[in-house]
């Protein structure tokens, strides 16, 4: 592989560096789990996400962003107890979660609207090139 194709392969242009799509995945993932979720099986189900099929957030990073968010009033926790190991913070979506989570649909929604226009007019460009 050339090194310009190495550069490109690690350039934003892949779509892999979508890091802001953690937040919406995260209060997704809680408002389906309603009674919460310690911060390992938060990161276990962000799998069913094609985002991060091929690559996992970075787990201390997941957490850092787990406490940002509940300092900002979008989750709470509580310590739990375990039997097997080390108690765990558990994890559940508040009001203003849930209504953060409303304003990611009508934005994500809209970003798929302007997406699919850009991704039109791309084609266009490349089939009036070929």
């Amino acid at each position: 592989m050339s090194n310009s194709s190495r550069q490109l392969n690690q350039c934003i242009c892949t779509g892999r560096s979508l890091d802001r799509m953690l937040r919406p995945a995260i209060l997704t993932v809680l408002y389906e789990h309603r009674r919460g979720l310690h911060g390992y099986a938060i990161e276990k189900h962000l799998q069913v996400f094609a985002f991060f099929q091929e690559q996992l957030p970075d787990y201390t990073g997941l957490y850092r962003l787990l406490k940002r968010m509940e300092a900002e009033g979008l989750l709470s926790s509580t310590q739990c107890d375990s039997q097997a190991g080390p108690s765990k913070r558990t994890f559940r979506l508040t009001d203003k979660g849930r209504r953060c989570l409303s304003r990611w649909f009508e934005s994500l929604t809209e970003y798929r609207r302007m997406l699919d226009d850009l991704l039109e007019h791309i084609g266009d460009s490349r089939g009036a090139t070929a």
